[in-house]
């Protein structure tokens, strides 16, 4: 009898098991991206696949919420702030943990800060501290030690941060992964491999990253159990596949193995009609960069005439219409529209500036023929690099085919890479011309124009401007408490950057068309700032 009972209830727990994986496997959100994750390291990252990454296994002192309004997060309240503005003094709520149970401390956020502005780190994001955390600059600028930086911890939980200036825009700065904590034991532990596979990484967010090797095509977020708010995280796992090709993401989707797809070109046009189809514009500027050259060496890109040349002679509007089409909109400037506006005025800042580097053929032919005399030349060859989605690749083939058809004498060769290749030779500027862009971290011009600043780990064309740098540090530091002013200046800033330089080729602000099942909500989007799964849940 007590072994039938036995045998009993083993079969009811084998069965409730099933139950729960069943169940498990129905609220199991899978989504797409189009890259595998390059680093996941808040300190390394300088991409937004990595971004995204680590913003749903990681959280600064705030988080967004699902307006986009920074909301209290590793702080337990809003800091004391002395009475000059420059100092706050935050506390680290007490239930907040990383993923191996250690409690996350006012010295992680201490030993992370420094770690992104040390010059040996070369952390890409490490200029976003620049003229806003006190000393930071002396600091990037090897003129003074990382353990002066103005961030202190007094106890476990209790964090010291020192300004330069009172900052507008610091909560949203807090939000970014730049200003993720640390755990310094484990880190160094891991040394060059931290953040490189599932393995190297702790978590003190909503979700631990899983079955991730580095180089792997799909990973797994995990709900962390450990995370402070687990109560307000309703999906127990959400599954990612790369998928670099439209037509392949709408099969996944169209056989239920994704839960959301992103369209351009004609599957917009023929999922339009279709009851899960939705849009939204976004804050990312797409644009080509021109590498100038760097170490004291120079490339016929150097040359200004070329650069407006090139940038003058793409008819954006239909590259937007014909391999978009899911609501992006050309971009004459660095900052994209209908997202930042003027403080006093509250004029949008695109409209401010107007268009700095439009479609002009006839003027692009003329400037290109300069080109070619001040460079002693009769014809010329360029290399574009990109990644190697579809979509990239279709991009990649249009403006070839403009460049050659509209600047007579020009050739262009196509070199398509991997999207992690395509990173690292920005990073390492081995390009000649690179599509790319930028989406933003938080909502104002500054998270634009501040890579182009003289020696930003971001920069990588060769563009340095004694003017610029003032006017952006300017808006970073003194001019932080005269919004107008400070206004004014990024205006100016974005016209020496194209207007006057002609640094980039803006493209397009981009759009967002996509399809996603009815049954998934809060799947959280800004037109600033990476994605926010925290709340996504599959009802």
């Amino acid at each position: 009898m007590l072994l039938g009972f036995t045998v009993l209830t083993a079969c009811g727990a084998s069965d409730e098991k099933k139950d729960t994986i069943k169940s498990n496997k129905k609220t199991e959100v899978n989504i797409m991206e189009t890259s595998g994750i390059p680093n996941a390291s808040p300190t390394l990252a300088d991409n937004s696949v990595s971004f995204r990454a680590i913003n749903q296994i990681g959280e600064g002192l705030y988080r967004l919420d699902k307006d986009g309004k920074p909301a209290l997060a590793m702080a337990e309240s809003e800091p004391e702030v002395s009475e000059n503005g420059k100092r706050l003094i935050f506390k680290i709520r007490e239930d907040a943990n990383w993923s191996n149970g250690e409690p996350v401390t006012a010295a992680d956020f201490e030993y992370a800060w420094k770690k992104v502005v040390d010059p040996k780190t070369a952390a890409a994001y490490g200029p976003q501290m620049e003229e806003i955390v006190k000393n930071a600059t002396p600091i990037l600028k090897g003129e003074m030690s990382p353990d002066e930086l103005g961030v202190r911890a007094l106890d476990e939980k209790t964090l010291q941060v020192d300004l330069e200036n009172p900052v507008p825009i610091f909560k949203e700065l807090l939000t970014t992964a730049t200003f993720f904590p640390q755990n310094e034991e484990f880190v160094e532990q891991q040394g060059k491999k931290y953040g490189t596979s599932s393995e190297t990484l702790l978590s003190n967010g909503p979700f631990i990253l899983k079955n991730w090797n580095g180089t792997n095509l799909t990973w797994d977020y995990v709900k962390n159990p450990d995370y402070w708010d687990k109560a307000n995280v309703p999906t127990p796992k959400i599954h990612v596949t790369v998928v670099k090709d439209t037509n392949a993401a709408l099969n996944l989707y169209n056989t239920g193995k994704l839960d959301r797809v992103e369209l351009d070109g004609e599957f917009v046009k023929q999922y339009q009609k279709d009851p899960n189809f939705r849009t939204s514009i976004t804050g990312r500027s797409v644009y080509v960069k021109m590498n100038q050259g760097t170490a004291g060496e120079t490339t016929v890109l150097a040359n200004s005439n070329l650069r407006r040349a090139l940038a003058m002679s793409l008819d954006k509007q239909g590259m937007v219409d014909t391999l978009l089409a899911n609501g992006s909109k050309p971009l004459d400037g660095d900052v994209p529209g209908e997202i930042m506006f003027d403080p006093e005025m509250h004029q949008d800042f695109r409209k401010q500036n107007g268009s700095l580097l439009g479609y002009d053929k006839e003027a692009a032919k003329k400037y290109f023929e300069q080109a070619l005399s001040e460079l002693g030349k009769d014809q010329l060859t360029l290399t574009i690099t990109s990644g190697d989605t579809t979509l990239q690749k279709k991009q990649t083939e249009f403006m070839q085919n403009q460049w050659e058809t509209n600047l007579p004498g020009l050739s262009i060769k196509i070199k398509n890479v991997t999207n992690q290749a395509s990173f690292q030779a920005d990073v390492t500027q081995d390009f000649e011309l690179l599509l790319g862009g930028w989406g933003g971290d938080y909502q104002d011009p500054l998270t634009y124009l501040n890579l182009f600043l003289t020696g930003s780990p971001g920069n990588h064309t060769g563009f340095s401007d004694a003017t610029y740098d003032e006017l952006v540090l300017g808006a970073k530091g003194k001019l932080s408490n005269q919004p107008e002013e400070r206004w004014q200046a990024l205006l100016r800033a974005e016209q020496i950057l194209l207007k006057d330089q002609a640094v980039l080729i803006p493209l397009y602000q981009g759009g967002r068309a996509y399809l996603q099942i009815d049954q998934l909500k809060n799947y959280v989007t800004y037109p600033i700032g990476a994605e926010n799964y925290k709340w996504i849940e599959k009802k």
